[in-house]
């Protein structure tokens, strides 16, 4: 990834001691950055958009995600 480059992840947030973490299904760790409201979604997948700038995301999108169906 580039710097300043755009990006949408998966995984569950979780808080650390520097703030809330995205950690994504293979063990990758993204600090989040941004006005976040994320207590609530502690422990819950996530989806996020947001610009990178090194190990940190810049959110301005964070929603839980909706798991698919298996029918």
């Amino acid at each position: 990834m580039t710097l300043g480059s755009t990006t949408r992840r998966a995984g569950v947030v979780e808080l650390a001691p520097r703030g809330p973490v995205l950690i994504e299904p293979d063990g990758m760790r993204w600090r989040l950055a941004g006005d976040l409201k994320t207590e609530h979604l502690v422990g819950t997948t996530v989806t996020v958009e947001g610009t990178i700038a090194g190990a940190v995301i810049d959110v301005y999108y964070l929603a839980p995600r909706a798991e698919l169906s298996t029918c």
